[in-house]
Order: C-alpha cells, then structure tokens, then sequence
C-alpha cells in the first residue's frame, strides 16, 4: 500500500471519531492539521482542540490513536497537539457547515459552532429547561447543541449526542 493510499485510509478513520461536544468528526471539524505517513507504517499527527481548556482533550486523542492505529499498515502513532495556529470555525469543511446548518458554500461563516450553537440564542430573558428523552439530563446541567438541518431546527444532547 502507498503512503498516500494509507493517508486516505486515516482521514477515512479520523471520519469516524466525534468530537464528544459538537457533533462533527475531527477531520471535518478541522483539528487535524496535518498527516505525515511514513513508508514504516509510522503516524505522526499534528491536532488541535477546538478550546486549549477543552475537557475532552484526552479523550479526543485517545480515540484518534485507537482509531489510526486500527488501520492495516500502521505500526505506531504519534499525536502532537498545538494551539498555533488557534483552531477557529473557519477550519470547518463545508458539508459540516451545512450539516450543523451554520454556513453555506456562498458565504463564509463567523459562527463559532463551539461557543454560539452550545449555549444556543441568548436573546430570551427566561431559560425553558430542555431533558433529554434517552439520558432524563435536563440542558441546564449538560449543554444542548442547537443548530438547523434541511431547514429544521434540531437540538443535538452532549451527553449521549442524541438529536430530538
């Protein structure tokens, strides 16, 4: 297998693990910057975290190793987390943008999918309490992601990332 054949498998892998806060894949999200294979088999990875205060931090990294080290020809990998450059929503694909309902392919989007869509609109003077049908957690203990897709508004739980 080629290291670019390789390299597809990984973003391909890196697809399949969520930000536990924002239900976007890490690649899409954009806080993988970069991806060096080497004919060994040996990854290095340099990310990002969409906060430097993030509490998944750990975790995240824990499930892109899992994730990468399950592909065929991997024999190791290395993560290296850096905040320079800061992370910011720009780095967001596009289809993510869509998907979160928080952009289009015309414009480019200033929402901070991570600060705006978790604490939702701010605008009402009164908090209605949202509970989760699958986990009974009421959103004024575990945030609620808010966001818009095929132009239905959808409230996503951070606690067991179900959509309601």
């Amino acid at each position: 297998m080629t290291t670019e054949n390789l390299k597809n498998e990984i973003i391909d892998a890196l697809r399949e693990v969520y930000d536990p806060e924002i239900p976007i894949n890490v690649y899409d999200l954009g806080l993988i910057y970069d991806i060096q294979v080497k004919e060994s088999g040996f990854i290095h990875i340099t990310m990002s975290l969409t906060s430097p205060t993030c509490p998944t931090a750990e975790y995240i990294q824990e499930m892109i190793s899992s994730a990468v080290s399950a592909v065929q020809g991997v024999t190791d990998v290395e993560i290296e987390l850096t905040f320079e450059p800061r992370w910011t929503p720009d780095r967001v694909s596009e289809d993510a943008k869509e998907e979160l309902g928080i952009g289009n392919t015309d414009t480019k989007s200033t929402i901070d999918p991570a600060i705006t869509n978790v604490f939702g609109d701010n605008k009402e003077n009164t908090k209605k309490e949202n509970i989760c049908v699958k986990c009974m957690v009421p959103d004024t203990k575990i945030p609620l992601i808010k966001t818009t897709f095929n132009n239905k508004e959808k409230l996503f739980c951070l606690n067991c990332l179900k959509t309601f």
